[in-house]
């Protein structure tokens, strides 16, 4: 439970992270929209890898770069899940679109923390 909780507190400092990132690009470096969420993301991507390696999963193997292509793969692979749940939800489902989005997003949460725990960083 306790690395839940770790993997939760990361994914808020990763989506601050985010957050911020693509704000600051965008309103002080005047950086068109769609170049600042990109560059936000990537931040966020790079924050989130660090912070689950080092402070969720304690991981101490040094193949960094295989467990970050493993990460980017789970990154897509959890997406396309969130994206299928979201479809099911709003369309089969008929539920509102923010409890949809609520929902999906949970759901990538959990496939996310399964792959990092069971796949990435075993």
């Amino acid at each position: 439970m306790k690395k839940f909780l770790r993997y939760l507190l990361s994914g808020f400092i990763n989506t601050l992270a985010t957050y911020i990132t693509s704000i600051i690009l965008l309103k002080i470096f005047n950086l068109f929209l769609l170049i600042s969420n990109l560059l936000g993301y990537v931040v966020g991507i790079c924050v989130s890898f660090y912070l689950n390696r080092n402070f969720v999963f304690k991981s101490k193997k040094p193949e960094i770069k295989k467990q970050f292509s493993k990460f980017i793969f789970a990154c897509l692979f959890s997406y396309f899940v969130n994206l299928i749940f979201l479809i099911i939800f709003s369309n089969i489902f008929k539920l509102n679109d923010d409890i949809s989005q609520i929902l999906s997003m949970a759901i990538y949460s959990i496939s996310f923390y399964i792959l990092s725990n069971k796949y990435i960083f075993k």
